[in-house]
């Protein structure tokens, strides 16, 4: 599943959200890779032959008429139950090609014509396949599962529309159709006395049942189709056998099945209006509960129950305008007057990181208990001959970092997603510069620790790696004392709800301006929103908060959206009820929308969302979108609007003692 990497979870290799090519969205919601891989599991969670089998061959035009398909042939030496898997020999194809595969069965070889793959399609060709009592005798349509109902088997197969499929059973066997599909029958005699049925179709949209005089009931199934079949178990047990599982076909996602007396029901979710099929195999069993309602069912002619389901895109939800935000300084440290008094002294020559510190002392914010999240330094030299400094600062690939001289912007480097450490010469040309106690303020930027695949790994250091000065052509200079702060109260854990790497060391993390319960009052604190934003560098603290009233029954993924003007050198934290869920870097990019989860965002009540802006230039910077919205409404069994309370501790007045 894609996921967030909220707080400060993720390796510099990513940004906040990682759910390209999953299976679900971070929003929850199915993508098409979802769909595809449930089919595979649904065929080989009752495929109990090929627990056991043996590679018979492999290679490119391996069993087929085409030097363009790869084919496996995996063969259950107990059974003889025969698994060719076909693809095309590049992987990378979109070609549509057509051909033909040779079958080993158990009445002897066979042929079948028109088999299809279209681009990155795979499919596997079955011989042999037992299903309950039955046995198919091969088919080049893709199985997605089988159940037994009592004494009847129900085989379900799929194929994309204008496909042709092909399947046999032994013997003689004749069908009725339900459904658009035309399915033709023919008896095919092999040596001696044998005989198969042969079952062909072009495969069109939809489904179509077909009973079979042997008693198989078969479904066959558009593949578009297939990615709404269902099969929920009546089991707990995770190992699912053919007959504790019942069949459902419509809806965007089924939860849980269960019966009682002559009632199915089924909890999921949905959105658009669609028909509901459900197999049970019970003809006792005559309505369908959906979601706890009651439907008006029908019976179709081969066994199965269909009620409609009513389209909620029309469902009113009301995403509210952001508004009533406030303001305040985040980033007082950057004063020459800062009382750093309380902050932990950088006093180590000696360090147990793999690589040799820059400078010393060391720097590195690990060695002083500070391990995620932003950093800020403050670093003390007497005297005014100092011309610049070499600062070298490693947060992670893309982390960048600004630097003031007794409250005077005078450089920085705003990252690189190529770079791991950035170096740059910091002029004090333009700052002033007194006898006593200057103070030069860097905050570093953080984008997670390095996997091990990167230099040092996880071991790599986080913060400054070296800094010196360069004194004047009248003399020299050198840091006379070196602070560091980090996230409140270090590795102590003080939020273990949210953990110890959902926050960093900015000013109004350390003071928990961003937990619901804190209230933006007093005078540092004034009207202003993240549109306004700074007109130089400095980091903006904002706050402000937003009531929902989504029905208990809807699922709503929502998000923010934060764009900035182009040119704009910023990174942005997001932070929802307490939890910061999101990191904007805009003139690196590529992320700007942001979901927020159940458990973090309350869809009934209010919510606390607060950013921090740091502008890392003196052109300033501001957001001019920021605003929620919704990805999607469905209605859901699941109850999304319950209380999350105790999940997002709120504001303590302990928190005053981290400035």
């Amino acid at each position: 599943m894609g996921a967030t990497n909220w707080g400060n979870l993720a390796a510099p290799v990513v940004y906040t959200s990682y759910d390209y090519s999953a299976p679900l969205r971070e929003t929850r919601e199915i993508q098409l890779k979802f769909s595809q891989t449930k089919l595979i599991a649904l065929f080989t969670r009752v495929s109990q032959d090929l627990l056991y089998t043996e590679m018979e061959s492999n290679g490119t035009g391996n069993a087929v008429s085409t030097q363009d398909i790869w084919t496996w042939v995996l063969r259950n030496p107990n059974t003889t139950t025969g698994f060719y898997t076909t693809q095309h020999a590049k992987s990378s194809s979109r070609a549509v090609t057509d051909f033909s595969i040779n079958l080993q069965t158990s009445l002897g070889p066979i042929t079948v014509p028109d088999v299809q793959l279209n681009g990155r399609q795979s499919k596997i060709v079955v011989t042999d396949y037992h299903f309950g009592k039955n046995t198919l005798l091969y088919s080049s349509v893709d199985i997605l599962t089988y159940g037994l109902f009592g004494s009847k088997a129900v085989l379900v197969l799929y194929l994309e529309q204008d496909q042709v499929g092909e399947f046999a059973f032994s013997g003689n066997v004749s069908i009725k159709s339900y459904g658009n599909t035309n399915v033709t029958t023919s008896r095919v005699k092999t040596n001696g006395t044998a005989s198969y049925t042969k079952l062909v179709y072009k495969q069109t949209a939809g489904k179509t049942a077909l009973q079979l005089s042997n008693g198989v009931l078969m479904y066959l199934l558009e593949v578009t189709t297939a990615w709404k079949f269902w099969a929920p178990p009546t089991t707990s047990d995770p190992n699912v056998a053919p007959d504790e599982q019942i069949f459902a076909i419509g809806p965007y996602l089924v939860r849980n099945a269960s019966v009682s007396s002559n009632v199915v029901s089924i909890s999921g979710d949905n959105t658009n209006s669609t028909t509901l099929e459900v197999y049970v195999g019970d003809a006792s069993v005559n309505t369908i509960v959906w979601n706890g309602e009651k439907l008006p069912t029908k019976q179709t002619a081969y066994g199965a129950l269909t009620a409609d389901l009513a389209s909620i895109v029309d469902r009113k939800i009301t995403i509210p305008t952001l508004s009533g935000w406030k303001v305040a300084d985040s980033l007082p440290e950057a004063a020459r007057d800062y009382d750093d008094s309380a902050w932990t002294v950088c006093n180590k020559t000696t360090t147990r990181a793999p690589v040799k510190p820059l400078s010393l002392p060391v720097l590195y914010s690990s060695d002083y208990g500070y391990y995620s999240g932003n950093k800020v330094y403050r670093g003390y030299f007497d005297g005014k001959n100092a011309a610049s400094a070499n600062v070298t600062a490693q947060g992670g690939s893309a982390a960048g970092w600004s630097a003031w001289l007794n409250g005077k912007l005078v450089g920085g480097a705003p990252g690189n997603a190529s770079l791991l450490s950035t170096t740059a010469v910091l002029d004090f040309s333009k700052a002033t510069l007194y006898d006593k106690d200057n103070v030069l303020t860097v905050v570093t930027d953080y984008t997670g620790h390095d996997k091990t695949s990167t230099g040092k790994g996880a071991a790599n250091p986080r913060g400054l790696l070296g800094v010196t000065l360069k004194g004047s052509s009248n003399g020299t200079a050198t840091f006379m004392q070196w602070k560091i702060q980090g996230n409140a109260g270090g590795s102590a854990n003080i939020d273990p709800v949210r953990g110890p790497l959902n926050e960093g060391g900015l000013y109004g993390e350390r003071l928990g301006w961003h937990l619901p319960g804190f209230s933006p009052s007093g005078t540092e604190w004034s009207t202003g929103s993240p549109a306004q934003g700074l007109n130089s560098s400095g980091i903006n603290w904002y706050v402000t908060t937003f009531d929902l009233d989504i029905d208990s029954d809807l699922d709503v993924p929502i998000g923010l959206e934060l764009s900035a003007p182009a040119g704009t050198v910023a990174s942005i934290q997001i932070y929802l009820n307490g939890y910061q869920y999101g990191k904007f870097i805009p003139h690196i990019g590529p992320q700007t929308r942001f979901p927020f989860p159940p458990g973090v965002i309350n869809n009934q009540g209010k919510n606390t969302l607060a950013l921090s802006v740091w502008a890392e230039t003196d052109a300033g910077a501001k957001l001019d979108t920021v605003s929620l919205f919704a990805y999607n409404v469905y209605q859901t069994s699941f109850n999304f609007a319950q209380d999350f309370s105790y999940l997002q501790p709120e504001w303590t007045s302990e928190r005053l003692q981290y400035a």
